[in-house]
């Protein structure tokens, strides 16, 4: 009798060992079970035209961004342009998000998932508003899953804080979410694209007033070293060339309103580019005790035009007067480049 006892009583020992851990992988999935393709926010997508207002929260990072005048914008970076293509891709997921599987509504397990506290850092919170300040959508987004095949099946792990059925549950969901980890992902990072090919001469001024000047006669010319000393030996072509080519694809580190960080009077070198069809673009180069990362240097800068230039130098001054940029270490290097780095090293030296 005592051995059968022994026995029954490890049987239903087993027995509760193996559903806890059925409970533990699969999510409690006797609990609130949903049907497959189930909306985690049914009727977003026939209301995004209505959103005003949207943030994404991690830790100590916060991104506010508010639609201006048809156009996203980051708030914490002076209401600069938001990159409308993130936000779109980011908009869209969220209507498109699709409850495939529930999984643990222990607030316990949700640190394994990244779904705990989004002020630890790991989850993200992001919420959206309409124009009248309600609440559209709210969701705590945590690891994601994907779909190495390439068949389009990739998904997020994601817990819906608001009141309702399936809040304080964590669901696996189909669907994919690209959440920049800092301000700088959210932003429209595109400052200036000039092809080289448009430069017709390249004026730098150093911070001592040394002044290096680049020019050539056709676009299909080489630039040439002005008042070069007649002794100079220089570098290949394709170095002295290299400054023409610093402002394509241009694109910023980091941005902030000029009227917090103007660019200062003295103590700034100074770049002037002009183009073959009449365009002139000047930067000042300047350092920032703050400067983004990537020893990145601040510029401002300003457009001028005249011919068929002209509506272009309009079209550029209204996107970035009231800005200065952070932009990477290898273009501000171009800008600062002087007579001495195009000219070979005496031999022996």
């Amino acid at each position: 009798m005592q051995n059968r006892s022994f026995l029954a009583l490890l049987v239903v020992t087993i027995a509760l060992f193996a559903a806890a851990i059925y409970a533990l992988a699969g999510g409690d999935r006797a609990v609130s079970p949903v049907a497959n393709n189930e909306r985690v926010f049914p009727d977003l997508a026939a209301h995004l035209g209505d959103l005003a207002w949207m943030r994404a929260a991690r830790g100590a990072v916060k991104a506010d961004l508010n639609l201006i005048a048809g156009h996203w914008a980051v708030v914490e970076k002076g209401n600069y342009p938001a990159a409308p293509g993130k936000v779109r891709q980011l908009l869209l997921g969220l209507a498109d998000l699709t409850l495939i599987e529930p999984k643990t509504a222990r607030p316990e397990l949700f640190a394994r998932l990244d779904l705990d506290d989004p002020s630890n850092g790991k989850s993200t919170l992001v919420q959206l508003q309409d124009r009248l300040g309600k609440t559209v959508a709210e969701l705590v987004v945590g690891k994601r899953r994907h779909d190495h095949l390439g068949g389009g099946n990739d998904a997020v792990y994601v817990r819906r804080p608001m009141a309702g059925r399936g809040a304080d549950r964590a669901w696996l969901a189909r669907g994919s979410l690209d959440l920049p980890d800092d301000l700088v992902g959210w932003l429209d990072r595109h400052v200036l694209d000039i092809p080289a090919a448009r430069i017709a001469s390249v004026t730098l001024t150093g911070i001592d007033g040394g002044v290096l000047a680049l020019r050539r006669d056709a676009a299909d010319g080489r630039f040439a070293v002005a008042d070069a000393p007649a002794d100079a030996k220089f570098k290949g072509e394709a170095t002295i060339a290299e400054p023409a080519g610093a402002l394509a694809a241009l694109a910023l580190d980091d941005v902030k309103p000029a009227a917090d960080l103007p660019a200062p009077q003295s103590g700034a070198a100074m770049a002037v580019f002009t183009t073959f069809d009449g365009l002139a673009l000047t930067l000042r180069l300047f350092a920032h005790d703050n400067a983004a990362p990537g020893n990145a240097e601040w510029v401002a800068i300003v457009a001028s035009g005249s011919g068929s230039a002209d509506q272009e130098a309009a079209a550029i001054n209204a996107r970035v007067a009231r800005w200065s940029y952070a932009i990477p270490a290898g273009r501000a290097k171009l800008l600062r480049t002087r007579l001495g780095d195009l000219v070979e090293p005496a031999k022996g030296s």
